[in-house]
């Protein structure tokens, strides 16, 4: 049970709540691989598999993913909306040493 409010030098006055909220946070990752479909990165944090994520991926395509596994600072996460080709090609072609792909469509 939230605790009755206290006085103190704040501007405003403190309200009792308890509720839910969601707290946004930006970390950078190292994307490892990809497909049309998800993609395998490396975190600054440990992130729990089942945590939802909205991604800026280069090239400026954004997606929402869900993370389906993780292995210490290494997650695997699934988008809810698949890349199109461009906006694969253009996470591939971000990254100086992969290796060669073929891409159809």
């Amino acid at each position: 049970m939230a605790s009755k409010p206290q006085i103190d030098n704040r501007r405003e006055p403190r309200l009792a709540a308890e509720c839910r909220g969601l707290a946004r946070l930006a970390i950078s990752i190292e994307i490892l691989d990809a497909s049309a479909a998800g993609l395998r990165a490396r975190g600054g944090m440990p992130l729990a598999a089942g945590t939802l994520l909205k991604l800026t991926l280069p090239g400026g395509a954004e997606r929402h993913a869900r993370i389906a596994w993780v292995d210490d600072h290494v997650f695997g996460c699934e988008f809810m909306k698949p890349l199109n080709s461009k906006e694969l090609r253009d996470l591939v072609d971000a990254t100086t040493n992969a290796a060669p792909y073929a891409i159809c469509g």
